[in-house]
């Protein structure tokens, strides 16, 4: 990027359109390591990590929509991966993929949003949903402090081991007891992680630059719900994703945006929750398997 290095990788073969990954807040090329190589058995794919997230580095903040877009859009270009691109984005990933679909349309060829944010809520937050944020962003900056003296170590080798209950404690201590209740705790990606790859999971979790770019991006949220809900209906293939618990207002949210595209669909994940692409993967892959089909 000239500041930074960007992690990202390349699999499949055959004609385009590539199949582009884009994980959530905080996720990494590895939340789509049980999607990416059944796609990868029907086309090109490309996975990377933004700046701060997975192996790549701490970028320039803020860590806003616009410079996330035009990094994937540079990134693209230095890779050679050849256009069109089917974008494949998982909740904040989902924003980072309408933003570049509608910026770059020639070089789009359809869209799978998998449990995307709920933009009516996050564009103009009350102030119920300002706490929450701030809280977020409190908790961010309380974790970069936590890997710097090497709490967070100790919390994500529990994690990856299997001891949520005393890695929920630990962490629970480290928030200055900010962590309590059950929901905030999500270790979905843990959990259904293979073995594998969960030292890798551990590494990111530790590193300061992580926790860096996570604020960033909350910090930055509201302006860039704000500017997607503000983009034209897409005018591509495109397939929404919700999962089990959303709620009802983001339920209905999802189902406009789907309805609005030239053949949209919007399907729910009846049995997952939020992580879709580690606790219902086979959706996801069905979801870009019709994708891909609707651009052949």
């Amino acid at each position: 990027m000239g500041t930074h290095k960007l992690h990202a990788a390349r699999a499949g073969a055959g004609a385009t359109p590539t199949v582009v990954f884009d994980a959530a807040l905080g996720g990494s090329s590895l939340s789509w390591c049980l999607v990416e190589p059944a796609v990868a058995a029907l086309a090109p794919t490309f996975t990377y990590d933004r700046a701060g997230m997975g192996w790549s580095e701490l970028g320039p903040l803020p860590r806003s929509l616009e410079r996330q877009t035009t990094e994937l859009e540079k990134l693209l270009a230095l890779a050679a991966v050849n256009a069109p691109y089917i974008l494949v984005g998982h909740s904040y990933g989902s924003l980072i993929a309408q933003y570049f679909a509608a910026n770059h349309a020639a070089h789009v060829s359809g869209l799978v949003l998998v449990d995307p944010p709920a933009l009516d809520t996050w564009s103009a937050p009350d102030a119920a949903h300002q706490a929450q944020l701030a809280r977020g962003i409190k908790l961010a900056r309380r974790g970069a402090w936590a890997a710097r003296v090497g709490l967070a170590h100790l919390v994500a080798a529990l994690v990856a081991s299997g001891a949520l209950r005393p890695a929920a404690a630990l962490a629970t201590m480290v928030s200055g007891g900010k962590l309590r209740t059950r929901g905030d705790f999500d270790f979905a990606p843990a959990a259904h992680m293979p073995a594998e790859w969960k030292p890798a999971m551990r590494q990111f979790w530790t590193r300061p630059a992580f926790y860096a770019a996570l604020a960033s991006q909350m910090e930055s949220l509201p302006a860039d719900a704000a500017a997607v809900r503000a983009l034209p209906a897409p005018s591509l293939p495109t397939i929404v994703l919700s999962a089990a618990n959303t709620p009802a207002a983001q339920l209905e949210e999802h189902a406009r945006l789907a309805a609005s595209a030239p053949g949209g669909r919007h399907w729910v994940a009846r049995s997952s929750g939020h992580w879709i692409p580690v606790e219902d993967p086979e959706l996801v892959v069905r979801a870009v398997t019709a994708v891909l089909l609707s651009n052949s």
